[in-house]
């Protein structure tokens, strides 16, 4: 792709960091005291509990919830709102409808992120005000990454930065599906069955929904810059099954000896599902981006 479509940033780096970091630390604050302040009912019929391991279950009240979701909501507004009329690194936007359509899904993940850290934070005792600062604060860098990414135009950068940050997004979004049926086979179809083939099963499922969406972005997102049409060919669509194969072979056998294993039978108790979720997804993202970076994309 030509690199000229790539536009030259008119601040320096060092004034649109400035910028930006205000704009989040900013917003990410008003947040902190619009969530200290409010003393949330915590009627027992308000409260909610999620089973996110064997015998092990985080809790949070509903109406903090109602409000995460409407302050969640207005916090990806405003980010967008402030980026794109303020202009951190003075490049005006390039508007297309491809660019605004993928920009509004990424930005969507990014509010569901924000509803997935506030529970979380919140299910483990952490105060409601930090809570609400944290999860602005790295929703706010989330959201100027994906600005940047589809309203400057750096889908088409070279940069090695810019494709890790792509690879990243589409692993993000891949293992959203991958973990969420994952979830569903192993805690409610199983309803959290210790036997090994559950695991075996539930992975696999995840994987074939996660790999599907992987290949289809890394393709036509991820590495736009490949030089090799492999990708595109039956021959690249194999490659790409075994390498990623490999990859859930990998997932098995870490996701089998920390959970299976080490939780389950030796007792170690922080490495709970979504701990070990998370700790094979980043294995094999690394896995992932090094053999399709040096044996598909080119």
């Amino acid at each position: 792709m030509d690199n000229n479509l790539v536009p030259e940033a008119k601040r320096s780096l060092l004034k649109e960091t400035i910028i930006t970091s205000l704009i989040i630390v900013l917003f990410s604050f008003t947040l902190f005291f619009l969530f200290y302040f409010p003393q949330f009912s915590k009627d027992a019929s308000l409260l909610k509990v999620i089973t996110y391991s064997k015998d092990k279950e985080i809790t949070f009240y509903t109406n903090f919830f109602n409000y995460s979701l409407l302050a969640g909501g207005s916090i990806t507004i405003l980010y967008f709102l402030a980026f794109f009329f303020i202009k951190p690194s003075g490049i005006k936007q390039i508007l297309n409808l491809k660019n605004i359509v993928c920009f509004s899904i990424l930005a969507l993940f990014g509010y569901l992120a924000y509803m997935v850290l506030a529970v979380l934070l919140q299910g483990f005792k952490v105060n409601y005000g930090v809570t609400a600062l944290i999860s602005g604060l790295l929703v706010g860098v989330y959201e100027y990454l994906i600005y940047k990414l589809y309203l400057e135009n750096r889908t088409y950068s070279n940069f090695i930065f810019w494709e890790i940050f792509r690879f990243a997004i589409v692993g993000l979004v891949a293992a959203v599906f991958d973990f969420s049926f994952c979830f569903i086979f192993q805690f409610l179809i199983f309803k959290g069955s210790t036997e090994g083939y559950v695991t075996a099963i539930a992975t696999t499922v995840g994987f074939i929904v996660g790999v599907t969406i992987n290949y289809l972005m890394s393709t036509y997102m991820v590495y736009k810059n490949a030089k090799s049409n492999l990708s595109k060919s039956f021959k690249g669509v194999v490659i790409f099954l075994v390498l990623s194969a490999i990859g859930l072979g990998i997932g098995m056998g870490i996701q089998y000896l920390l959970y299976d294993y080490l939780y389950l039978n030796v007792g170690v108790s922080f490495l709970t599902y979504p701990v070990d979720f998370v700790i094979r997804t980043l294995i094999v993202m690394v896995y992932n981006y090094v053999s399709r970076k040096i044996i598909i994309y080119r």
